[in-house]
């Protein structure tokens, strides 16, 4: 993550330059490949910059753009907490749902709770203990705590700690499971586990 612009308006100086960097990629190739990861930069300076009416523009641009983008966990943080400032908790709270299944750490480090690493395959750099470190500082500084408190309460739910239960065993048994073949449902089921996120919300 790049370093953060230290006024207001250097940061919408830097959303403007990276969104037409992005929109300029476009025009020339006729789609973005964004190598340097710009659009997900994008999504922690909109947070920090907290123009929810901006924040909801990109929102449905990069929608648009990158429909089946797999997304990482700084950016899931900033648009599940924008989703909830937006007053939209259902969008929000299945976005921390992704967040939680994609770096399992990031919620408690966050809320300020000891954790240590799970015994499972991590499917990535981006699902271990330490990419929590990545978060830039004013992110971190960003988080009201009564949005620390809300994303606390979604993850103690019900139906948070009941697919994170399933998603630590699948993870678990995959960091034992070599054959292609054994392992293809499990991945299966954990792709499928967010869908199984189910209406109501038990604290």
């Amino acid at each position: 993550m790049v370093a953060f612009p230290g006024t207001e308006r250097k940061l919408r100086a830097r959303i403007s330059s990276y969104r037409s960097a992005l929109n300029g990629e476009k025009k020339r190739f006729g789609g973005i490949s964004d190598g340097g990861g710009k659009r997900y930069v994008l999504f922690a300076l909109y947070f920090v910059l907290n123009d929810l009416e901006k924040c909801e523009s990109y929102f449905d641009w990069f929608k648009q753009e990158f429909p089946d983008d797999s997304g990482e966990p700084i950016q899931k943080l900033c648009w599940a907490i924008s989703l909830h400032r937006m007053g939209k908790d259902k969008e929000a709270r299945r976005m921390l749902a992704d967040l939680m299944l994609s770096n399992l750490y990031m919620i408690p480090q966050i809320a300020s709770e000891n954790m240590q690493p799970y015994d499972m395959w991590h499917a990535s750099d981006l699902a271990f203990i330490d990419y929590v470190e990545h978060v830039p500082v004013e992110v971190l500084d960003s988080i009201r705590q009564d949005e620390i408190e809300w994303m606390k309460t979604l993850y103690d739910s019900f139906e948070f700690r009941r697919i994170r239960k399933r998603h630590i065993e699948i993870y678990r048994e995959l960091l034992h499971t070599r054959a292609v073949e054994a392992r293809r449902p499990l991945v299966r089921e954990a792709y499928s586990l967010l869908d199984s996120l189910v209406e109501s919300v038990d604290p």
